[in-house]
């Protein structure tokens, strides 16, 4: 009975925090692996990579927390970047190339939810044509090429990727923040309930009274606005403006939000859950990029390593049932 009542608390345990567990033992096999791994300066610059995908991906779990999905992410980066470059180019102003980054994320947000939403659109379909018309726009106006900040570009241009704040990189910063903003609101406030709720049953949600079209367009416009920031603090990070950034993170956001649907034993994605896929995911390009390990051999690594944890997540709530 005892070592019933032992094994049901492991198998609790593992079913709930299973993939934090997975994730330090990956940070904790690389600390032991590699030199230099474990030590402030390394943990620093994994902490800044990692920055750049937990905010898109914590921009998306609004869509997903919905029941949603955004194909258009990746590409729409890039058309971000373009606009805030050009615009920082032209007039050396950087509120306004902040605000033109912006508006670009929520012009594409809010196209995505009206088609999605209010049409009717699936959301693969829609949003991976949305996705298509924007990559049709960027390579448009930009030719392909790159556009390459001048010497004399305001500071500010390059503080927001490349400064700090004491000995801590900004990214990181502007990572804390947006985490913190995420889990108020999705955690705390009627809007991240009724999101919740949308994604969780519409019908059911539509007979409470929610205005379920609303809040899934809601939850596109947000996650345009974590693309915007992707997008403002990529170009920051390479001094310039680049039509293709982006193009890889969308498989990545992807990964990192569904695995945060199995964490904590929610079953839906969570800011929290987000934060520790991106670290998951972050902590082994990293790791297998100090080992040398090619492009090919990470994303085959890491999409091991997605569908294991995915695959113990199952097993355990099945076991649980």
């Amino acid at each position: 009975m005892e070592r019933t009542i032992r094994k049901d608390s492991v198998l609790g345990f593992l079913r709930k925090y299973g993939t934090v567990v997975t994730a330090l033992i990956i940070f904790i096999v690389f600390s032991f692996i590699i030199d230099n791994f474990f030590n402030s300066t390394s943990i620093l610059m994994l902490l800044r990579q990692m920055s750049v995908l937990t905010i898109l991906a914590l921009g998306f779990t609004f869509v997903m927390a919905g029941g949603g999905f955004d194909m258009s992410i990746g590409t729409t980066i890039g058309l971000v970047s373009m606009i805030f470059g050009y615009i920082l180019i032209d007039t050396n102003n950087l509120f306004l190339a902040i605000m033109g980054a912006v508006a670009v994320g929520l012009a594409v947000g809010t196209v995505n939810g009206l088609f999605v939403a209010y049409i009717g659109v699936p959301d693969f379909i829609g949003t991976f044509a949305v996705g298509s018309v924007v990559y049709g726009v960027k390579m448009l106006i930009s030719g392909g090429h790159p556009v390459f900040f001048p010497a004399d570009v305001t500071p500010g241009a390059q503080f927001i990727g490349r400064g700090f704040v004491g000995e801590i990189p900004f990214p990181i910063v502007l990572m804390v923040i947006f985490t913190i903003i995420t889990v108020f609101v999705l955690g705390k406030t009627s809007l991240g309930r009724r999101i919740y709720a949308v994604g969780g049953n519409r019908t059911a949600s539509m007979f409470a009274g929610i205005n379920v079209r609303k809040y899934r367009l809601i939850s596109f416009i947000i996650c345009g606005l974590g693309v915007a920031a992707t997008g403002v603090l990529l170009s920051s990070r390479l001094n310039s403006s680049q039509p293709l950034a982006g193009e890889d993170m969308l498989l990545e956001a992807i990964a990192v939000v569904f695995l945060s649907t199995t964490m904590f034993g929610e079953g839906e994605p969570t800011p929290l859950g987000t934060v520790v896929g991106a670290f998951t995911i972050t902590t082994l390009g990293f790791g297998m990029t100090m080992l040398g390990m090619g492009y090919h051999s990470q994303n085959i690594t890491k999409g091991v390593v997605v569908i294991f944890a995915v695959l113990m997540s199952v097993a355990l709530r099945r076991k649980d049932r």
